[in-house]
């Protein structure tokens, strides 16, 4: 089965978000906790025919590492970190890709890694 490689940036004792909390229920915290960033400015409207697929919860994801380093400062970096946030490899057999995302239910995760944020980040 194919995989593909993705990158979330999640709360690991709850998998929550930062726009969505792991029930797929809106709960933004982005505005507060990447005030500088350009991440709190994405719209993240929840689409039901792309996000409720299947009667699955599909979350949000990135396609590259590059893009979790493109969205999110070195200062929002330390905000997400502090605030108990941790960057995440995914490997997915589950996907749907969009333009600017990927979204991924938690059934179709085949392995997952955390990355340190200072691997990503010069902080």
């Amino acid at each position: 089965m194919e995989t593909k490689t993705i990158f979330r940036i999640e709360r690991p004792e709850n998998k929550n978000g930062m726009w969505y909390n792991k029930d797929g229920v809106f709960q933004k915290e982005i505005h507060i906790l990447c005030p500088d960033g350009i991440a709190k400015d994405f719209p993240m409207p929840l689409n039901l025919e792309l996000h409720r697929k299947d009667g699955e919860v599909w979350n949000s994801a990135g396609k590259s590492v590059e893009d979790m380093h493109y969205w999110f400062t070195s200062s929002d970096a330390v905000s997400l970190l502090n605030k108990g946030f941790k960057l995440f490899q995914f490997e997915v057999n589950t996907w749907q890709e969009l333009e600017n995302e990927i979204l991924f239910c938690r059934k179709g995760v085949v392995k997952q890694k955390e990355i340190e944020i200072n691997k990503i980040w010069d902080i």
